[in-house]
Formats: structure tokens, sequence, C-alpha cells
């Protein structure tokens, strides 16, 4: 009897929901249609693809935009290398020998900034103009209560990359971001007369110690690969590139000449004296008196200076925004890179260490086993660099990361003239020198779709008149921007979406009524 109770008792309770379910359907009911509407009718069916319009579209523009960039390197005779790689977030949309070694000139510039972006902190750099605790201020005349300092006044430099005075940096006139020698060095008489100095028994030296002076530049430095050792730059020195200094005043050149030729700019032979050297005679024409040549050396520690005047650079951010368009900052930032990582500023030793872990702690896809990727140098001027499109792809694919902040609007890159204005939003960067060219860049179409391109080209054909060519015809040139792979890819990307307008897919309108 008892085995038979649960089961009755189970059967009662499924009985009693059925019935409470059918009451409440009954109530909600409710009823069979009595009216027909005179509203308009639906043209489009509920369950139609137009109600879809993007998705609907999305095959034929994919399709279509793959098919464009798959023109891109047979615009003309095919380059002997290159590859590209166009992506929209985590879909790969077209993609063509991307870990194939390329020289990607200052494209390799973006790979620096991710380095020192992600070796921390953010912050930019401090100069400072001070004196030692030990020195003395003594009397100089009573009565007019003037004083002389005994000891030496000291510029200790950070490294940082863009102090320059006015009258050198306003002959540029792109707006790049500088710290300005002119404000620090002002501060500094400034508060030299506030404490009533007239003149200084000692010297003004230069302090460039933070970096080794013996690694200045790399014209005669060397890099093995393989069994082979070369020169880092193996290039002629055209004058656009000063010594490396961590106390570096107007890109490291003493003098420069009025008509922008690069090649006429005067390399400094020490920095750090050039920079105390400058400061010796601003202090002179301001009525101070100095009693001893300027000259290099190392200040004292922190605790045993006084400080008279510091200056701050721009923000980090700012500085590797610069060094797109200064080969000198670029290399400075990668000298920067070792000392933030916590070691040292010499090349070689970065280069070891890049290779042995910062491309992986810097999230950069390099293979120790491949030579897609060879890092000669911070500034990509190194005929010994290459990389890969998947290595540039990674670099800006980030919204949020500095690879993809620092890409430039169409009107203030190389290409402006011939990137058209699109529905979308475009920032890229392109590059040609040589044989090589390249771009790469990211686009937001109408759609809000965000896409990621990369180009690089090794292409001789671009420095010799095609065969067949009617008489008279140039090559391309060395320098040519806006060269027919660079068009070929602009016209492919902001072409996208491919397809039908949207409201050309989507519901009818509805009729009647």
């Amino acid at each position: 009897m008892r085995r038979l109770l649960l089961p009755v008792l189970l059967l009662i309770i499924v009985i009693a929901s059925s019935i409470q379910m059918n009451n409440a359907n009954e109530s909600a009911d409710p009823g069979f249609a009595t009216a027909v509407s005179d509203g308009p009718a639906l043209e489009t069916p509920m369950f139609s693809a137009r109600r879809a319009p993007a998705w609907l579209r999305s095959p034929t523009s994919d399709s279509l935009l793959s098919n464009a960039i798959g023109t891109v390197l047979t615009t003309s005779e095919p380059p002997a290398l290159a590859c590209v790689l166009v992506t929209r977030g985590d879909e790969q949309l077209a993609s063509s020998s991307t870990q194939t070694a390329i020289r990607a000139n200052e494209l390799h510039r973006l790979i620096t900034a991710t380095l020192i972006d992600s070796a921390g902190s953010g912050q930019g750099f401090r100069t400072e103009i001070a004196y030692s605790t030990t020195a003395e201020i003594v009397p100089v005349d009573e009565e007019l209560g003037t004083f002389e300092l005994v000891g030496d006044i000291w510029i200790i430099g950070s490294g940082d990359p863009g102090l320059g005075s006015w009258e050198y940096i306003s002959r540029f006139r792109d707006g790049r971001p500088y710290t300005s020698w002119d404000t620090l060095t002002s501060d500094a008489i400034d508060a030299l007369r506030e404490l009533n100095i007239v003149s200084i028994d000692g010297r003004i030296v230069g302090d460039e110690t933070k970096y080794s002076p013996n690694e200045r530049d790399y014209f005669n430095d060397e890099l093995t690969i393989g069994d082979e050792t070369v020169d880092i730059w193996n290039g002629p020195d055209d004058g656009s590139v000063g010594p490396m200094s961590a106390l570096l005043l107007n890109d490291g050149f003493d003098a420069w000449p009025d008509d922008f030729d690069q090649a006429q700019n005067t390399r400094s032979r020490n920095p750090a004296i050039s920079a105390a050297d400058t400061f010796d005679d601003l202090l002179e024409a301001a009525g101070f008196v100095v009693r001893k040549s300027p000259t290099d050396g190392e200040a004292p520690p922190l605790a045993e200076r006084k400080t008279i005047a510091t200056i701050d650079s721009p923000s980090l951010i700012e500085i590797i925004e610069r060094s797109l368009i200064d080969a000198t900052t670029a290399e400075m930032l990668l000298k920067e890179y070792g000392i933030r990582l916590g070691g040292g500023p010499e090349r070689a030793g970065i280069i070891l260490g890049l290779v042995r872990s910062g491309f992986d702690l810097s999230g950069l896809p390099f293979d120790i086993l491949s030579e897609a990727t060879i890092y000669a140098d911070g500034s990509g001027r190194s005929a010994l660099n290459r990389t890969s499109c998947e290595m540039i792809h990674t670099t800006i694919v980030d919204p949020g990361g500095v690879g993809a902040a620092i890409l430039r609007q169409p009107t203030s890159s190389n290409v402006a003239n011939c990137a058209r204005a699109g529905k979308g939003e475009l920032r890229l960067l392109a590059t040609a020198d040589g044989a090589s060219t390249g771009m790469a860049g990211t686009y937001i179409a109408e759609s809000g779709e965000r896409l990621t391109f990369v180009m690089l080209a090794e292409d001789p054909d671009r420095l010799s008149v095609p065969e067949g060519a009617e008489e008279g015809t140039e090559p391309i040139g060395p320098y040519e921007f806006c060269n027919p792979l660079q068009v070929a890819l602009l016209d492919a990307i902001t072409g996208h979406p491919y397809g039908p307008a949207l409201d050309e897919l989507s519901p009818f309108a509805p009729t009647g009524g």
C-alpha cells in the first residue's frame, strides 16, 4: 500500500498543475480576432534576410575587399618581396607572405614605440641645472650685496631627445614637441640673480653620464648576424642624425645652415661640452663672469647638490610621436628602453635583451628561430633591419595601444595627396626609401568596422624605367610617395564596406493604409 502512495501523490500534483496552467492561458487569451487592421501592410516577411541588411551585405563586401587587396601587389610588375595583412578585429580578411622579412624603414619605429611604451612609467625626462652643496657663496661687494659662487655649475642630462632652442626648433615648422632650452637657461639665470650672484669661480659642466659616451652614434658600431659581422649603419652620413647623448642639445648639432640643407649640419664632437659651452655664453651675455672654461663630467649625487632650475620634457607619448619624424629621437628612445628595463643604454646589450625576452614582454611576435625580424637600431635607418607584416600589424592592432595612438591623419601624412576622402576615419603611416615602400594604418568604416592593414614591399622597379614605357618616362624614384602600391592599398581599404548600400538591402516600406 505504501508503495502506491507516492505515485498517486505525484499524479495528483501533475493534474492540479495542468488545470492551473489552462486557467491562466484562458485568462491571457484575447480570443479570436474580430476586426481587421486598416494600417499599412508589411511588404517584407518577418523572417526575411532584409531585416539584417548588414549581415546580408557582409559576405559580398568581404569578398570584394579581399579581391581589391589581392590586386594591390599586381598593380604593375610584382615586387621582388612583398607582404600584405588586413584584419577586422580577430578576423583575417586578406594576407600574403605575412612573415616574410622585408625592410620597413620608418615603420620600424612602431616597434621601437611599442618597446619603450612597454618599459612602463610613461614619464618623460627632466633636465636639471645645479651646483654642489659644498660650493661656497662669498661676498663680492658688500655695499651692493653681490656674491660669487665658488664652485662648478652642472647641467645634468636625463636623455631628453627633444631639448632644443627656439632658434633650432623653429626651422622645422612641423609642430614637433620639444623641451625649451631657452626656458631652462632663463630660469637658471633668474635664480642666480635672485641670489645676487654675479660671478662663478668655477666651470659650467655638462653631465651626459646616464648614457655611455662611447656609444654616441652607430656609425662605427657593428652587429653580428650568424657568422658575419657588419656595420650597423653602412650608408653615408647625411647629417640628419646627430650623436646620441644623455645631454643632447639641438639634436647634437653645433651649427646648421639657414637653407635647411641637413648635409651641412655640424655634428657636435662632445654634446655635453657643447651644451655647457652654450650656457656659458648665455651667462656671459647676461653679465655674469665665468672664470673657468666649460667641460664635461659627472655631477654630485642628488642629495649633494642644490638645484637652480629644472625643466620637464613633453609627455612620453608626445616624444614617441616625435620619433616618427626624427631619427635621433627614435635612437634615443632605444637607449632609454635599456635604462627603463633595468639594464644599460648600450645598443649591443639592448639588442641581446630583446632577442632573449624583450619582444615577448612587449607582446611582439618575435621568433628567435626565424629571421623575419632583425632589429639593428631604433630608427629603421640601418639597412640591416628586417621585419614582417605580422610584426608591424601587432604594433597597431590594439585600439588602445601606443602604436594606434601615434598613427597620423591622412592630411599630415606623406600620402596626403592620394588618400581619398572616404566616409570612414583613416589613420596611417607611409614610407618610401630606395626600393622599399610600405604603409600601415587603421580604417574605421562608416559601418563602425575597424580594419587594420599593413603592406611592405621591396620593389627595384621603382628605381628604373619600366620596360616598354613611353619615351621620356621617368622612374618613380627612391623617395616617391603615392606610388602604385600605396595608392592601390588605400583605394582598397577606404572602399570598405563594398556592395549595395544598406538602404537598398533594408526592409521594404509598408504598403497600403
